[in-house]
């Protein structure tokens, strides 16, 4: 039996929507972008450099070798030392590790009031739910932005710090404090990451076969529109996609969502 995970896209308008259910296109964006002021935003640290040829020789030798005699490499790997602080102080570094990435931003839920009016236009526009397959691999970092392979993101009191230093580099954990750490203010958006590092921002093509289902906003005056966008893209993948209309429940604080099957997340392979 197939493992799978159910993802989420707040979509507010035909615009996107027709993008996304019949084209087969998303938009990934840049985290100067986002709304959150301190996203993607570690606070960064200059750390220790010493016995840095027994700690991390690669680096070492990488530096050494810019260098002649030891009197001039000693200089140099001062020199450096200091202008890596400088870009470290400045924000110049982290801003050029961001420079090539961008992020599509999913739920686990699809039924959040707050989402629906912060990123629906107020519930007037739409959900899309893909079902993304993982059998047989493993979630990483390092997956095909394609593929849409959502990372969760941790919602924390206390700001990453991301340190640079002559210390081995761990990518994983440089990628999870860059784009998987936000303030628990957010924690409500149940966020899933798709991360993109390079060739930037922009609308790209994803799996069109995860397209699972979409959900029209419970105020969607284009609920016709959006069951021949559908009615397409259940011809071009070759299988049925379901449409819903989402409702304001009368007695609660909620939103129903008729018809609609909710599904149990399953615990991620790797983090």
């Amino acid at each position: 039996m197939g493992k799978y995970i159910y993802r989420y896209k707040y979509l507010p308008d035909m615009v996107g929507i027709k993008g996304v259910v019949e084209l087969g296109t998303i938009k990934f964006t840049h985290p100067s972008e986002f709304n959150d002021p301190f996203d993607c935003m570690p606070s960064s640290k200059f750390g220790s450099f010493a016995n840095l040829r027994e700690r991390n020789p690669n680096l070492y030798a990488a530096w050494a070798a810019q260098f002649g005699s030891p009197a001039q490499r000693l200089m140099g790997m001062e020199q450096s030392k200091r202008i890596l602080r400088e870009r470290i102080e400045s924000g110049e570094l982290l801003k050029r590790l961001l420079e090539q990435a961008s992020v599509l931003s999913l739920s686990k839920i699809p039924d959040s009031i707050l989402m629906w009016s912060h990123y629906s236009d107020f519930h007037r526009g739409a959900v899309v739910e893909f079902k993304i397959p993982i059998d047989n691999r493993m979630i990483s970092l390092n997956s095909g932005y394609r593929e849409l392979i959502a990372l969760d993101v941790d919602y924390t009191e206390t700001r990453p710090i991301l340190e640079f230093s002559g210390a081995k580099a761990d990518g994983a954990e440089t990628l999870r404090q860059l784009f998987l750490a936000k303030s628990h203010h957010w924690a409500y958006e149940q966020e899933s990451r798709v991360i993109k590092r390079l060739g930037g921002s922009g609308i790209f093509e994803y799996n069109h076969e995860f397209l699972h289902s979409v959900i029209v906003g419970a105020k969607s005056d284009s609920y016709h529109e959006v069951r021949e966008c559908v009615a397409a893209a259940s011809v071009s993948i070759g299988r049925k996609v379901e449409i819903f209309k989402a409702e304001f429940d009368r007695s609660a604080y909620a939103i129903k969502i008729p018809g609609f099957r909710p599904k149990k997340d399953i615990p991620q392979l790797v983090r």
